[in-house]
């Protein structure tokens, strides 16, 4: 078994890469679109916060490409944010991308929301501007509350912090997940912010984990459909691809990734 088989995310339906590719870090607009063409990676994830000129230049190389790519437009949640704002947004970015439509997540979500932004996204779902929409959030108890209708969010999709090193979302998400039509589940921050790769967070005579490594560690996990990545360089990006070819840790390989997570943890 390995990652480079498309899975369907969730409920959204549409066939996803096990990896998707986070921009704005370094890597170049030819390095996005060798992702696609020669790694099969169709997850792009685009965010306000960072630098996109690379992401905007390959988004309009690949828009030919469009029915193929899941490209999720991020936003940090406001209050108040609705509206014609929210259509502007949603509007710009299109324009920006080159693009009919994205896929919507909003970040850093603590509560429900009005029901009027609710039907906002729902308009912006018929008008065909926005294909599904989800959220981000690191406050884990409020993913199970969502899923038993305690509370109301887009949910066709999330996006959870799940590492070596931070492990809560084994006990306070995953288990709540239905078994039919539930939400797609991607990962960010697989490497800790890069610490579960470095040698002096290692316990005594441990080889750091590599960048592969961690995304396979994430996407052992049956729960999960994609892992993020955000890559500097194309060498760096073709070094975590890595974890596509080589599929599932096996059980020595999860042992040493969950004792190296619980040090860094620890730490």
């Amino acid at each position: 078994m390995d990652f480079k088989t498309r899975i369907p995310f969730g409920r959204t339906g549409v066939m996803v890469s096990r990896v998707g590719l986070a921009s704005g870090y370094g890597v170049c607009a030819e390095g996005i679109e060798k992702a696609y063409h020669e790694y099969g990676i169709n997850y792009f994830y685009v965010s306000p916060l960072l630098n996109l000129g690379a992401m905007v230049k390959a988004m309009f190389n690949l828009s030919r490409h469009r029915d193929d790519l899941f490209v999720v437009q991020a936003r940090p949640y406001l209050k108040g944010f609705g509206g014609r704002n929210l259509e502007r947004y949603v509007d710009t970015w299109l324009g920006k991308l080159g693009l009919e439509h994205v896929d919507l997540l909003l970040q850093d979500v603590r509560t429900e929301f009005k029901p009027k932004l609710l039907d906002d996204i729902r308009k912006l779902k018929e008008v065909g501007k926005v294909r599904s929409a989800g959220i981000s959030s690191h406050d884990r108890r409020l993913f199970p509350r969502i899923v038993l209708g305690e509370v109301e969010v887009p949910s066709d999709f999330f996006h959870v912090r799940y590492n070596a090193a931070h492990t809560g979302a084994e006990q306070d998400i995953f288990p709540y997940l239905p078994a039919e039509n539930r939400p797609g589940i991607g990962i960010y921050t697989a490497t800790c912010w890069r610490k579960l790769l470095k040698a002096k967070n290692m316990p005594e005579s441990t080889k750091p984990l590599t960048a592969a490594e961690c995304y396979r560690f994430v996407l052992s996990n049956p729960d999960v459909d994609v892992c993020l990545t955000a890559p500097r360089t194309a060498e760096q990006m073709a070094e975590n691809f890595k974890a596509l070819e080589a599929g599932p840790l096996d059980a020595g390989g999860m042992e040493r990734a969950r004792r190296i997570g619980a040090h860094v943890y620890g730490k």
